[in-house]
């Protein structure tokens, strides 16, 4: 079994083009064909939302000594209301990914008026993939480890000070109007910032911070044993939107979540509003920039319309957003299931 996870881990990672040494070809070549792809999905991204500017900045937690590399998608000046602040958003990447994913949806919210700032977590990004074999999956369980995560929710909170300190985003976010988002690993991050509640060492933990006023949650990764996801999830009391798929599974051995498991938040909290969209076929790469098949393509635009509906129900007091929220929601791509408390 442990063998079995650990190739279907491997031909995950070669499929995306993650590890070093999955292929045959030249370094050269693995190259040029990466650099062919991004080229294509920049293309991709500025003909979905074209006025849109983008800031890459390195932001350093001095109190942690600690490297915080941004991505921020911004309206276009051109775009923006002279002393007219927006809501923002901070999104947190998956384990191995990096600030520069999920562009698909920032520059999409920062068209529409949110500001979107998608971190990049140092030790659980895209420099766990420089390994291979058993390395590599020492690697991974190491990134996805509690001291990881910990880390990473710090991060969200480095990123909400910032807003403030960073003079261009102090003039132009509502600090009042603040959301967190993320996908797998970074869905974890999400809730956890949301108010997700642990026991460690014997103490009750808790990260939650008030600025954060809604949290989207796009397949998030099923909890350690000894953790009751009745009493971490009840801890969360903002409005959350939760989205996976009816093929969404992860393979690392040792942190498997079943299709089912990506369920288990939305269960076992007590908010509401609360929401869930379970995208028919959908699978673990579904809401990536680089997954190009039909049924994906479908998905992120329907997930598009969907988090644009959340946020601004949940940060604009937006009543027509609610109402579609409540309702089952007009969107390209099935949904298996959607549920609204």
């Amino acid at each position: 079994m442990f063998l079995s996870r650990l190739v279907g881990l491997v031909v995950l990672a070669c499929a995306v083009g993650l590890t070093a040494g999955c292929a045959s070809r030249s370094e050269s070549a693995v190259q040029e064909a990466r650099a062919a792809r991004e080229a294509r999905i920049a293309n991709e991204l500025k003909a979905l939302a074209p006025n849109v500017d983008t800031r890459d900045l390195e932001w350093f937690d001095a109190a942690r000594n600690r490297a915080v590399p941004v991505r921020i998608y911004t309206p276009a000046a051109a775009e923006q209301r002279s002393g007219q602040k927006l809501p923002a958003i901070i999104f947190s990447h998956g384990l191995g990914s990096s600030r520069f994913a999920f562009g698909n949806l920032g520059r999409y919210w920062a068209s529409q008026g949110i500001v979107s700032i998608h971190l990049q977590h140092l030790g659980s990004d895209r420099g766990v993939w420089g390994s291979a074999g058993l390395s590599l999956l020492n690697t991974l369980q190491a990134a996805a480890s509690m001291e990881q995560a910990l880390t990473r929710v710090q991060d969200v909170r480095f990123a909400l000070d910032q807003l403030k300190r960073d003079g261009d985003l102090a003039r132009l976010v509502d600090d009042q109007r603040i959301a967190v988002g993320g996908h797998s690993f970074g869905a974890n991050t999400a809730l956890m910032a949301a108010g997700a509640r642990f026991k460690l060492d014997g103490e009750i933990k808790q990260f939650g911070d008030p600025r954060v006023k809604a949290a989207i949650v796009m397949s998030p990764p099923s909890l350690p044993r000894e953790h009751d996801p009745i009493f971490v999830y009840t801890g969360i009391a903002i409005p959350t939107l939760h989205l996976t798929g009816t093929a969404d599974y992860t393979p690392i051995p040792g942190f498997v979540t079943n299709a089912p498991e990506r369920r288990i938040p939305f269960d076992s909290m007590a908010t509401s509003p609360r929401y869930l969209g379970i995208f028919e076929q959908g699978r673990h790469s579904m809401f990536n920039d680089w997954s190009s098949d039909a049924v994906s393509t479908e998905i992120k635009a329907s997930t598009r319309r969907l988090t644009l509906a959340f946020l601004r129900a949940t940060l604009s007091s937006d009543s027509s957003s609610s109402q579609l929220l409540r309702d089952l929601p007009l969107v390209a791509h099935p949904l298996a299931v959607w549920e609204a408390r």
